[in-house]
């Protein structure tokens, strides 16, 4: 049975890389929890890459120290810190078995044959490819090779998993496929196991927790569920979601915010300059809500996005059921209710921890414009 070590914890103290004068992370500090599959969430070019690398010890830093369950290791090479790694492109032998791919490592590492077959069979068990062991990659499809991959890294039964978005070659439907495979896979073994990637959906069905990054810095490192309702920035708040949350600029006068034409947006206790967010599938068709117009209308299946005009030209966007798209007129009223609304420093786009609603009465959560 393969075993994996559920209490290696991985410390970031202090972490610099630099190349040459540019700083990709500039300096970071985090606790990934033994046993949890943490997400690295970024756009290209934010150095979540590059710090995956730093744990594996594929890139040396610049300054800092990494601790995976407690033991300093940013000195030591790759193969002694206990972990294993899966990359985007599969790096498979062609000319080798799939059963030679993944016991590949183990043969080098010295391992006997006979506990080499058994630990074989067992990662191939475990990924589902007990039927395959005698193909070759090129006779596998693109799922089935990055299983291999997978299967390759767990059974050197690492402490420490790391993925460097491994689902990034496949099409649509294995992707939806694998991330289910790995949320199932980790749940079987529990290593501590770290995911790269872009993609919020992956992140968003993975995640015990997402580290999102912006220019190598953390801008929030939490639940998936906290993330999305709770942000913790405008980059938080515009990166998560499909579509992302509305972004708009006020000004708050102590019970209702307005825009920069002085139209009455919604009910809030905010006084000064603010940037107010909220999730487009909580912008809602009101009677006696604020006049909208709609100027683009995406059908998605199951679900319309419309993106509205406001009454001094600042776009917005609204998520309706499949059910109301029929029923929309081009002209239409909307309420953005004073529960759901999230306030945002202009100056740091830090989320204004003061940023509650006008009142807390159930009433209040309805609110609309006021008049």
């Amino acid at each position: 049975m393969l075993e994996t070590s559920s209490t290696a914890a991985i410390g970031l103290h202090g972490l610099v890389k630099s190349y040459g004068e540019t700083p990709v992370i500039p300096g970071l500090d985090a606790e990934l929890r033994g046993g949890e599959f943490t997400v690295i969430l970024g756009p290209s070019g934010c150095g979540k890459s590059t710090l995956l690398n730093c744990i594996a010890g594929l890139e040396r830093l610049s300054a800092g120290r990494i601790t995976i369950g407690g033991r300093e290791v940013q000195e030591e090479e790759p193969k002694n810190r206990r972990l294993a790694m899966v990359f985007q492109n599969y790096a498979l032998y062609p000319h080798m078995t799939v059963a030679e791919n993944i016991g590949y490592a183990l043969k080098v590492a010295g391992v006997n044959k006979t506990e080499r077959a058994a630990r074989v069979a067992e990662a191939a068990r475990v990924v589902e490819l007990g039927d395959y062991l005698d193909r070759r990659p090129g006779q596998l499809s693109g799922g089935q090779r990055q299983r291999v991959a997978i299967a390759r890294a767990v059974v050197r039964e690492p402490q420490v998993l790391l993925y460097d978005e491994p689902l990034s070659n496949l099409d649509a439907k294995l992707r939806h496929d694998m991330r289910r495979e790995l949320a199932e896979l980790h749940r079987r073994i529990g290593a501590t196991s770290v995911f790269v990637t872009h993609d919020q959906v992956e992140a968003m069905t993975l995640a015990d927790r997402i580290m999102v990054l912006n220019k190598g810095r953390i801008e929030q490192f939490d639940t998936p569920e906290a993330i999305y309702h709770r942000p913790a920035s405008t980059f938080v708040a515009g990166f998560i979601g499909s579509p992302a949350m509305n972004l708009v600029d006020v000004t708050g006068e102590g019970g209702v915010l307005r825009l920069a034409d002085g139209t009455a947006l919604a009910a809030h206790s905010h006084r000064g300059p603010a940037i107010l967010g909220i999730r487009p599938e909580l912008v809602v068709p009101a009677p006696d809500g604020l006049p909208v117009q709609i100027t683009y209308r995406e059908e998605l299946g199951a679900h319309a996005v419309l993106t509205l005009r406001l009454p001094d030209g600042t776009a917005l966007r609204m998520a309706t059921a499949l059910g109301q798209r029929g029923g929309l007129p081009t002209d239409l009223r909307v309420a953005l209710p004073a529960a759901e609304l999230h306030l945002f420093d202009p100056l740091t786009g830090k989320a204004l921890a003061s940023a509650t609603p006008a009142t807390q009465t159930k009433k209040a959560q309805h609110d609309h414009v006021p008049s």
